[in-house]
């Protein structure tokens, strides 16, 4: 599973680095960690499936906060999609430790629509409006599939089974970070892509990226927090993606390195 394994490898890079929780936040669109180590105080957001069946109250709700940052990401992998939005949060907020001064991670700030080219095929997993409103301005076809019912959407969503086919041939495939939250993201990178380009993008993509990397993402486009505490607010005064980016947070991006031959 690419959450458990990023997990483990969070833990190895950060083994024998003092990291404590400064903050928890579950909101209803996002939960938020922050975490405060040598490297400066960091920040995680992860996407809330609110309307999920499966998102039912945190069982340790009122003192998350006192957890070790490693059992709130183990959290990530609960049934429960509100505690495993709360364990991907600090997932990220702890990649973002792990990454800060490590030559290997250059991030670049790049949006996801970047990487297309004009007239390519693409496939969006996740219902993504912000997104897709710029790709329907460079391409030639856009297909959209998502689990969720979205009311007024701009454009025909298909249920996972017929978009299939569309997605195996795409030129490009993005792939809404939230997939790390329900766990489908194993199931759809075990998908025989052809794609130039497969990127997992979102705020919830603010993740180590090298296990996604290793099954075949060559992108990961996330977010940084650049005021944690201000994100906290956003997060329980129920802002969203757009809040957390005019007020706490810029784009980041991961390229998977191209090997020299």
């Amino acid at each position: 599973m690419i959450v458990k394994e990023t997990l483990e490898l969070v833990r190895e890079r950060l083994s024998g680095l003092e990291v404590i929780v400064e903050g928890v936040a579950v909101g209803l669109f996002y939960a938020g960690i922050v975490v405060r180590s040598n490297h400066g105080v960091h920040g995680g957001v992860a996407y809330v499936f609110r309307a999920a069946p499966s998102c039912i109250p945190v069982k340790n709700a009122g003192s998350l906060h006192e957890l070790d940052p490693l059992t709130l990401a183990e959290l990530s992998l609960s049934p429960n999609l509100a505690e495993a939005a709360v364990g991907v949060a600090a997932i990220n907020a702890l990649s973002q430790v792990a990454m800060c001064e490590d030559a290997r991670y250059r991030p670049v700030n790049v949006d996801v629509t970047d990487i297309v080219r004009k007239n390519e095929r693409v496939a969006v997993i996740g219902y993504m409006e912000p997104v897709i409103r710029k790709l329907l301005g460079k391409t030639r076809e856009v297909i959209v599939s998502e689990i969720i019912k979205v009311d007024n959407p701009i454009v025909p969503i298909l249920p996972p089974s017929e978009a299939e086919p569309h997605i195996e041939t795409a030129n490009v495939v993005i792939i809404t970070g939230s997939t790390l939250v329900n766990k489908t993201i194993d199931e759809i990178l075990s998908t025989k892509l052809r794609a130039r380009e497969v990127a997992v993008a979102g705020p919830t993509a603010s993740i180590l990226p090298d296990i996604l990397f290793d099954h075949g993402v060559t992108s990961v486009m996330g977010i940084e927090i650049t005021d944690p505490s201000k994100m906290l607010r956003v997060i329980t005064q129920g802002g969203g993606t757009q809040q957390l980016l005019s007020t706490c947070a810029r784009k980041k991006a991961y390229f998977k390195p191209k090997l020299i031959e």
